[in-house]
């Protein structure tokens, strides 16, 4: 049980190398914004496998579509072909696609509309009642990826959760989140909204720093990576 919980880890971080490999340009989480819990704050959303999104055209309707990221991050479209689309913020795959047709098309001014976003899934793991992956077809943030799984057991150290997030450059960044009393706390309580793949850790007893989840639970996932405590 404990070995497939830990390749699930595995798996959810290493699929988002998968759209961090062709998204250069995704932002560095340690150049970002970071909220009071040093968690980064969310940023605009980019496009990943599994979201829906509508292209339409003022000029030329028949090029009017509605389609889906494939899972390799492309999307196939008419006159262009394959378009690698995922890690792009709307904005930016609005000009991309709007270039692209530029080359076949006089003046195309594509607009691009999201219509249904992918599932999110992050994996929550330690001292609650079901470990496992969440999915959710809503933004999940610390304290909902909890009540999904089950909700912290008893005793569980809801104050010193640790959050594993990869970045697109493949590094791996923890951070810790004071949730407290999670039903309502208040204070210095924080509950930052996760992004996919995020990995979600609630300790049984309190470590003294995050280098101790390093020692006693990093160092059994059966991958090698980078990391850097935030």
């Amino acid at each position: 049980m404990r070995i497939a919980r830990l390749l699930a880890i595995g798996g959810l971080l290493l699929a988002s190398l998968v759209v961090a490999a062709c998204t250069p340009k995704a932002p560095n989480i340690a150049s970002a914004e970071a909220s009071r819990g040093g968690v980064p704050v969310t940023d605009e959303h980019t496009l990943a496998p599994g979201d829906e999104f509508e292209i339409r055209f003022p000029f030329y309707l028949d090029l009017n579509d509605r389609v889906i990221v494939g899972p390799d991050g492309r999307l196939s479209l008419q006159l262009i072909n394959s378009v690698m689309i995922g890690g792009l913020t709307i904005s930016q795959a609005t000009k991309l696609l709007n270039e692209r047709y530029g080359a076949v098309i006089r003046n195309p001014q594509l607009s691009v509309t999201m219509r249904a976003y992918a599932p999110q899934a992050v994996f929550v793991d330690g001292w609650v009642a079901n470990p496992g992956i969440v999915r959710s077809d809503v933004p999940l943030t610390v304290s909902r990826a909890l009540a999904q799984a089950g909700g912290a057991k008893s005793g569980a150290q809801t104050d010193n959760i640790l959050l594993l997030r990869r970045s697109a450059d493949g590094k791996v960044f923890y951070y810790q989140v004071a949730l407290g009393n999670y039903a309502g706390a208040g204070g210095d309580a924080q509950d930052p909204l996760l992004k996919s793949y995020d990995v979600v850790y609630v300790p049984q007893t309190a470590f003294a720093t995050a280098s101790d989840i390093l020692a006693n639970y990093i160092k059994n996932i059966p991958f090698y990576f980078n990391y850097t405590i935030q």
